[in-house]
């Protein structure tokens, strides 16, 4: 069974957090780790890294290697470029990690991404990595015990697809890594270079069969590594079951159809967990009242007044609040909102709408001309605040996530964990997180409906409205919702055996594991 497993990343949390990403570096190596794997991590060292603790103490790193010589297989230039390697050594649960430094393509970067070198620095990242573990394969092989080498290296998204391809093809790497398992977790398959690669003519479309370019060549740009990731990987993962089966069809492929289907058999998907100390009701500082699933039903009106206050909307507990949070795109189903709001206004002028979030313009103002004609209906915060959300979870009743694609849904199972039902479009990981309520048997955690329209979404916050009005019905559904979190724990569960399963050369089939019965499981047994 694997025990070591090598995380590659552009970005890890705490020291970096740009999106989703970081957040999961952080969270599934601590909850690997619990179940006993020796997990570690590979990341750049940027010049914004936050290399401090909590209390703003500076972390010591550790020079691992000096001087790291990475060639880039230019001809015209046979310099190799020059990198250092740091160790921040294991803290308590945390995983060491080991910062690649580099000024120029890292330390005197303002941000993260966003750089039309990018490839060139991502490249960078993949290569040094590789020249880190041929290093230490030499130390093994003197006997040094503080020599390590994994079992599994476990790339994310685009930026360290790089890594797979070198070491699958490069003549300098292939017998180096040809013993090691080396799979891909895709957490948003839009993002597939510094190109937009759907939009190419067919003829300039990258296939993967060339050899990779120089790392500072012009050429390496137009090829599509995330495509070549997937093809050279051993297995590949997206971030839920539902998601792994969208991206076999046209709609959800981003363009990488032909390449997806070919290696339908390395497919899988598994569900992001929630930091459930992190986002915890019982102990939150931000909310007005804490609760637990036993003392919500006391508490929600100090939430709920404390919400309608920081929106400005009229005070009265017994009105049910609707919610949205997050970024104002069409993606999100922005669009549906905004044609659907007005009819539930009309239908039930006693329901509330608060709108969090930042995004196109055409939404800002389609909101902001709403609420000219619903002033003591919609609530606005049309600008970034990272207090807010917890004040939404704690405090509506009722959360929208009407996306026309969501590969993961993290949203929904932070709403589920404060007893904010989410109500949902069947997409990607919404569609595993999320079962609809049954009133006859008072089994599922939510609502949702399929069809991209707003009317759709309107019969969904009808039917949920009328829920809400049924107190005894809505307590249990809350409940349910309450004990229906996926965590952190459980995702490392399926990692883990899928890392085994992937070691012992069996192929993770494509659909909807145990794990996932046994969490519906939580839902209809929440009262038990």
């Amino acid at each position: 069974m694997a025990k070591k497993i090598l995380f590659l990343s552009a970005e890890v949390a705490p020291f970096v957090k740009v999106g989703g990403l970081s957040q999961v570096m952080y969270f599934l190596p601590r909850a690997l780790r619990r179940n006993g794997l020796d997990v570690r991590i590979f990341t750049p060292k940027y010049g914004t890294s936050k290399l401090a603790d909590a209390a703003g103490k500076k972390l010591e790193l550790q020079s691992d290697v000096q001087n790291l010589a990475v060639r880039s297989d230019d001809a015209e230039s046979e310099k190799p470029l020059l990198c250092n390697v740091l160790a921040l050594r294991e803290r308590g649960a945390d995983a060491p990690v080991y910062f690649l430094e580099n000024r120029e393509y890292y330390e005197l970067r303002e941000n993260v991404f966003g750089y039309i070198d990018d490839p060139t620095r991502f490249a960078l990242l993949s290569r040094s990595c590789l020249e880190w573990l041929r290093i230490q394969k030499e130390r093994l092989a003197r006997g040094d015990k503080n020599a390590w080498w994994p079992d599994i290296v476990h790339c994310h998204d685009w930026h360290a697809s790089y890594f797979i391809e070198m070491a699958r093809r490069h003549p300098d790497y292939r017998e180096l890594m040809k013993n090691t398992c080396i799979v891909l977790t895709v957490h948003n398959f839009r993002y597939q270079g510094v190109y937009d690669f759907r939009f190419m003519r067919e003829e300039e479309k990258d296939d993967g069969e060339k050899p990779l370019a120089p790392i500072r060549s012009k050429e390496l740009a137009g090829q599509n590594i995330l495509l070549r990731g997937i093809r050279y990987a051993d297995a590949v993962t997206t971030v839920s079951p539902t998601h792994a089966r969208e991206i076999l069809t046209p709609e959800y492929s981003e363009g990488l159809l032909a390449v997806l289907a070919q290696n339908q058999q390395k497919l899988h998907g598994i569900l992001n967990g929630l930091d459930t100390e992190e986002f915890d009701p019982a102990v939150d500082k931000r909310i007005a009242k804490i609760y637990s699933s036993y003392t919500y039903f006391r508490r929600k009106e100090a939430n709920k007044t404390d919400l309608q206050k920081a929106f400005g909307l009229p005070i009265d507990p017994n009105v049910p609040v609707i919610a949205f949070s997050g970024r104002l795109t069409s993606q999100k189903g922005i669009d549906l909102i905004l044609e659907a709001a007005p009819r539930v206004f009309e239908a039930r002028p006693d329901a509330q709408l608060v709108v969090l979030g930042t995004g196109d313009e055409q939404f800002r103002q389609g909101f902001t001309e709403l609420k000219k004609h619903f002033p003591n209906n919609l609530g606005l915060h049309l600008f970034s605040n990272f207090e807010l959300p917890r004040k939404i979870f704690a405090g509506a009743d009722l959360m929208l996530i009407p996306s026309s694609f969501e590969p993961g849904g993290i949203i929904a199972l932070e709403a589920l964990r404060y007893g904010c039902v989410p109500l949902v479009r069947r997409t990607g990981g919404l569609n595993d997180i999320v079962t609809d309520f049954d009133p006859n048997s008072g089994e599922g955690n939510g609502f949702s409906f399929r069809e991209r329209s707003a009317w759709a979404l309107f019969g969904a916050i009808i039917e949920a409205l009328a829920i809400h009005r049924q107190s005894t019905q809505w307590h249990r559904l809350v409940r349910n919702a309450m004990a229906s979190v996926v965590t952190w724990d459980d995702a490392a569960e399926e990692y883990e055996n899928w890392y085994e399963r992937i070691c012992t050369g069996r192929r993770p089939p494509l659909a909807l594991t145990d794990r996932f019965s046994k969490i519906l499981g939580k839902i209809f047994k929440a009262d038990s």
